[in-house]
């Protein structure tokens, strides 16, 4: 299972308007549940581990934030994404005190046939890369940002 086995137009969301994260997470989960991708379950646990561990990041062109859960709250492995119409912050992976102004979401789901490693690797290198990011941002489509992840 890579990254690019996990992108699913149905499961992008492209300009939201959520007034904050638990909002945005919300989107996200009914796009994967109503794929059929997630159990009722996820949208807890994403919370739950989002309390614990948070996941936003501030990177140079564009923070974004990469929430995910255990295999268990997963039928099968896609990728939740939502680009934010305002920001929205989250409390920062490597400083839990500071908050990011988060544009982009990308939530896991990552089933019992993930490598989580892997798909976290092929993830930030997208992330970090100025040309992919910006061309997200700007995509009109969630099937625009499915063929941008594909490549």
């Amino acid at each position: 299972m890579t990254l690019k086995d996990m992108v699913f137009h149905n499961c992008i969301l492209t300009d939201v308007q959520a007034a904050n994260k638990e909002a945005a997470l919300r989107l996200i989960y009914n796009a994967l549940y109503k794929a059929g991708k997630v159990k009722e379950s996820f949208y807890d646990a994403v919370l739950a581990r989002e309390a614990e561990y948070p996941t936003g990041l501030a990177l140079p062109h564009f923070n974004v934030a990469i929430p995910h859960v255990v295999p268990e709250h997963v039928y099968s492995s896609a990728l939740g994404i939502a680009v934010l119409h305002d920001l929205v912050p989250f409390h920062q992976m490597d400083n839990h005190d500071l908050t990011v102004d988060v544009k982009v979401i990308f939530n896991i789901a990552l089933g019992e046939e993930g490598k989580q490693i892997e798909v976290l690797q092929s993830l930030m290198n997208r992330v970090l890369d100025e040309d992919v990011m910006t061309a997200i941002v700007k995509a009109g489509s969630p099937e625009e940002i499915e063929t941008i992840l594909r490549k």
